[in-house]
């Protein structure tokens, strides 16, 4: 996942962009994993929980694009391919870039191919139509992302890694001998799953790790291991040349039990269920950290799910047959702990009409619905402009349209049991104009996209645009309405804040750098 800094930020500004970071994780967020299909098909995800009853499917993937079976005398497929840069401006041979979605359930990632680049950092990945969040990574670079859908070319940054090292103990300060870390993006509750930026399986007889493949933006490390609760560090951030040492405690956690029922309360066979944990961050929002607990439900709609960690814990429940559901417990011991009841229900529904800046009908607008607990679902508005979701899970969403290089973003509140009508217009044409340059050591940046967002109207709607540099690395960005706009350069941590003035030219030359250690600046805010 993407996170923005200035490339000249100075300390006064560190609380504008934390507030622009979590509007930008939202935003980038937004393009995580975003794959069209059409509204009308309902077809299952490639893997997940076997069906249970036969009135229950199981949960259905809609963040890929489910098109007709591929001809016997096809052309080859078009992939997604680029080039691997660190921040010395050179390619990177060996990176491994992975390709995740969503198959299993709308807040789990599943691996959808790998590949690593050539002696001159090239990569090329073949896979079915969709949109993928691909993920690079070397030893002693940081891991980096970003979104591409086959028929792309990217240019993915990675800068040079920090170093965490530590331990993992048991409750008695006994080493634990072989466990798993992962470094998480430290993303709030309401922003769809991004995957892990590093995950290694550790057999240490002392419990000691080193992980030198770190972003420059705020983590969460995650320890687990075997017949263990998953334990979470505070919220760091760790850049070139810092090294931030930690232990990891971890505990048996308790056994959540309970029962999977539809809105009648008969019991529901099937279902997919997971926990995760809620960690609140200051006033600006939550972290949602994946726990490890995972089941399925039995014949008579009970679960079991052993080892959840102390905390707000969400329990979440996936099948095809309803809305994904969820629930809030306070886990603050196991004694007395009640079972849990998670009622399934078909949620919500979501209608509108896309429309152009005019307010005129667009059909064959592509719609992204976006949330942490469906991750993306995905339809195209019809010839009268009109589209719709249904099995809306109820709250705050989000709702992305875009035609062409015209992307908005909206806001949206679903019911429970109800249809929200809402209609989402594209942004106006203005007349100005962003133009600069990328480069990385001094050197021109070719193929990386930037995401340009600036705020529509007073109901909160964000036009989103994305340029992408030339073989020069020079980028242009016209038809802009007038306002302030946040830059962040796809898969960096580097970005600017500009103002666009009507019928003028901005100017936003961009660096690729590694930023300055943390060290002696404000601490990290803790998750707990």
């Amino acid at each position: 996942m993407m996170q923005p800094s200035s490339s000249q930020r100075n300390p006064s500004r560190r609380h504008l962009w934390i507030a622009a970071g979590l509007l930008l994780a939202a935003l980038a967020g937004v393009a995580l994993f975003l794959a069209f299909r059409s509204g009308d098909e309902q077809t299952a995800g490639a893997s997940g929980p076997a069906a249970g009853a036969e009135k229950h499917v199981r949960y259905r993937n809609r963040a890929l694009v489910r098109g007709p079976a591929p001809a016997a005398k096809e052309e080859a497929r078009p992939t997604i391919s680029g080039l691997v840069y660190g921040t010395d401006g050179n390619t990177l041979a060996g990176a491994t870039v992975v390709a995740m979605t969503f198959e299993v359930a709308g807040n789990v990632l599943s691996t959808a191919g790998s590949v690593k680049s050539d002696d001159g950092g090239r990569f090329e990945l073949t896979l079915p139509d969709g949109t993928y969040q691909l993920s690079a990574s070397v030893d002693g670079y940081g891991t980096t992302s970003i979104t591409a859908r086959p028929g792309e070319a990217v240019s993915l940054v990675l800068p040079k890694s920090g170093v965490i090292e530590g331990r993992v103990l048991d409750e008695r300060g006994e080493p634990v001998r072989r466990f798993s870390i992962d470094i998480l993006s430290a993303v709030t509750a309401e922003t769809p799953a991004t995957p892990p930026l590093f995950s290694r399986t550790f057999e240490s007889p002392d419990g000691s790790f080193r992980v030198d493949q770190l972003p420059s933006w705020d983590v969460v490390v995650r320890a687990t291991a075997a017949e263990f609760a998953p334990a979470f560090s505070t919220n760091v951030n760790v850049r070139a040349g810092d090294v931030e040492k930690m232990d990891l405690t971890l505990s048996k956690g308790c056994t959540l039990t309970g029962q999977a029922v539809d809105s009648s309360g008969a019991p529901l066979p099937g279902v997919y269920v997971d926990a995760e944990s809620l960690f609140a961050v200051g006033e600006l929002s939550s972290l949602s950290m994946e726990a490890a607990a995972q089941a399925q439900t039995e014949d008579d709609g009970s679960f079991s799910l052993p080892h959840v960690p102390k905390g707000t814990i969400v329990v979440r429940g996936y099948d095809g047959s309803n809305a994904v559901s969820s629930t809030e417990i306070e886990v603050a011991g196991c004694d007395g702990l009640k079972p849990v009841k998670l009622v399934m229900s078909p949620g919500g529904s979501l209608s509108g009409v896309a429309r152009d800046a005019e307010g005129k009908p667009v059909a064959g607008a592509r719609l992204t619905l976006m949330h942490r607990p469906i991750g993306f679902v995905n339809t195209v508005s019809d010839e009268d402009g009109t589209f719709h979701f249904d099995q809306v899970p109820p709250g705050e969403l989000r709702v992305m349209m875009r035609r062409g290089e015209e992307v908005m973003l909206a806001a949206v509140g679903i019911e429970d049991g109800k249809t929200t009508q809402h209609d989402i217009a594209f942004a106006p044409r203005g007349t100005g104009e962003i133009r600069g340059r990328v480069t990385v050591a001094g050197k021109p940046l070719p193929g990386a996209r930037l995401m340009m967002a600036t705020q529509i109207g007073d109901d909160g709607a964000i036009g989103m645009f994305y340029p992408v540099t030339a073989e020069d690395g020079s980028f242009r960005a016209s038809g802009l309405p007038t306002g302030g706009y946040i830059i962040n350069v796809e898969s960096t941590s580097i970005g600017t804040g500009v103002h666009v003035k009507a019928g003028e030219v901005t100017t936003a030359d961009l660096q690729v750098i590694d930023l300055p250690s943390m060290k002696g600046q404000e601490a990290a805010l803790p998750l707990r």
